[in-house]
């Protein structure tokens, strides 16, 4: 087949109607894209989170990141300051959710439940604070991915008799989870591998 070809049957990542939740946001970058690549008309929507807030001068053309990405998305947008790991920051993101799911729409994502306010989409580009020792960092920001993936696919995922029939997390049936982190070697990456292969 020719590329061309290729290129239609592959899935786009990020679908117009998607739920979009968006992990170590800051400073704003992908939150951004992945505004540009919804339309908010079909659902599209973003919740992000972050320790830190958003940076104002992302690429600074006089207006801060959160109004560009409002820009896009209109009212679709949500920004939580805290720990994804805390309850209190898991309820804020729940109520965001709800906050930019307008059951008036058919949403052009995958779940178009209106009871399943399940991101369709979970991005985690979190980083542990470095230390400067590689091993360390990658070994901390490794913690963070399973962290992320625990919170997505449920925290169960880890255990061998995990079952996706459950839906523990905060990812719906059928919806994508990307990740950044570093190389540890194989032996250190283990758990998240097979902890993803269980759930995906």
């Amino acid at each position: 087949k020719s590329n061309k070809q290729q290129k239609k049957k592959q899935r786009r990542l990020i679908q117009p109607g998607m739920l979009v939740l968006d992990l170590g946001a800051a400073p704003g970058g992908w939150s951004l894209y992945a505004s540009t690549q919804l339309d908010h008309n079909l659902g599209g929507a973003v919740v992000a989170a972050d320790l830190l807030p958003l940076d104002e001068t992302l690429h600074s053309n006089n207006t801060d990141i959160s109004s560009r990405i409002e820009s896009n998305l209109h009212n679709n947008f949500q920004f939580i300051q805290g720990d994804f790991t805390k309850n209190q920051t898991q309820m804020e993101i729940m109520e965001a959710f709800t906050q930019v799911s307008n059951t008036e729409i058919n949403r052009g994502g995958l779940n178009n439940d209106a009871n399943d306010l399940r991101s369709e989409l979970i991005l985690s580009d979190m980083a542990a604070n470095f230390t400067g020792d590689h091993q360390t960092d990658a070994l901390r920001t490794l913690n963070l991915c399973e962290q992320a993936l625990a919170f997505a696919a449920g925290n169960n995922c880890f255990d061998p008799s995990y079952s996706t029939e459950k839906e523990e997390g905060m990812l719906g049936r059928g919806g994508a989870f990307l990740c950044k982190y570093f190389s540890c070697g194989k032996e250190d990456e283990a758990d998240l591998m097979e902890a993803v292969r269980r759930a995906f």
